[in-house]
């Protein structure tokens, strides 16, 4: 193999795998009851859209990998994927098919081998397909020539979640999120710092709904397997491919909680986390139980 298929398998993962991440992000944001938020609007109604482009093409590449690679390491030379095209549900009905090869086969994270059950299948599954395909993609290009076209991912979407769910674990993690923002803001607002602040305190305040993250974490699922799929192909079976599981491991092979708090939320070591804001939040309690600096010096007293 020549040096530059090598670094074509590498780039090529380091971009699905940022492209499903980001995707798998953004999802999270969706607002599935427009009582919270006014779906509607001109300027918010588009995040569906960004999260599934990036999902769905981020999937689709990890998927195809995992078969150029698997039939590599069985066979000594890449498949042709075109045909494939935008499938997804073929795509990972593929992945599904093949028999992982080489000495990581039976002992490399084993439970994460089998393709996930869900419940949410196979309607989560048509609708990743139907997007990928076009008619989701395209709905509102579509919908300004074709009166038939139907602009209908946010419904299917908002449907699927009404049965989407989510463990106490994640459940405490989206606590823990909202409980940061509030208190790095107010901790940086008392040291003077509002204005300057406002840039992160952006990225802190994106709002996560949980309907959405349970769906999220279903997505997530399917990639798991998927990496999972594409490590064992690539885990020393060919001293042509490289370790592709270095890649995609620290991002998708762990449990959905795990992923949920070291790259949605980004807290880390949760535990010490909530320690801080514990001592934060009573630096905070305190502070606001002050009287003001000026009533403190006598200043405006007459008023």
């Amino acid at each position: 193999m020549n040096p530059t298929t090598w670094d074509s398998l590498v780039v090529e993962t380091q971009f699905a795998t940022e492209l499903t991440l980001t995707g798998l992000r953004r999802l999270c944001s969706v607002p599935t009851d427009p009582a919270l938020v006014q779906w509607g609007s001109k300027d918010s109604n588009y995040a569906l859209h960004v999260g599934m482009y990036s999902y769905s093409s981020g999937l689709e590449r990890l998927c195809k990998l995992a078969i150029a690679c698997n039939g590599y390491a069985a066979d000594g030379e890449f498949p042709k994927l075109r045909s494939y095209s935008h499938k997804i549900g073929d795509l990972l009905d593929a992945v599904e098919g093949l028999t992982p090869a080489g000495p990581g086969a039976s002992m490399r994270r084993a439970k994460y081998l089998v393709r996930p059950s869900d419940d949410l299948d196979p309607d989560l599954t048509n609708m990743v397909d139907r997007f990928a395909n076009g008619a989701g993609r395209y709905e509102h290009l579509d919908s300004l020539w074709n009166d038939d076209a139907k602009v209908n991912t946010y419904n299917e979407w908002s449907a699927l979640a009404t049965r989407a769910s989510v463990s106490e674990e994640v459940r405490r993690l989206i606590s823990v999120k909202e409980a940061m923002a509030k208190v790095i803001g107010s901790e940086l607002i008392d040291d003077g710092l509002e204005c300057t602040a406002v840039s992160v305190m952006k990225d802190l305040e994106i709002p996560t709904y949980e309907p959405s993250i349970g769906m999220v974490l279903s997505l997530f699922r399917k990639v798991r397997w998927v990496s999972t799929i594409l490590d064992v192909a690539t885990y020393y079976t060919s001293e042509d491919l490289p370790l592709l599981g270095e890649v995609v491991s620290r991002h998708f092979i762990h449990s959905s909680a795990k992923f949920f708090n070291y790259h949605i939320t980004r807290i880390g070591d949760d535990l010490i986390v909530e320690e801080e804001l514990k001592a934060a939040c009573k630096r905070i309690r305190i502070r606001e139980a002050e009287p003001d600096d000026e009533e403190s010096d006598g200043i405006g007293a007459e008023e």
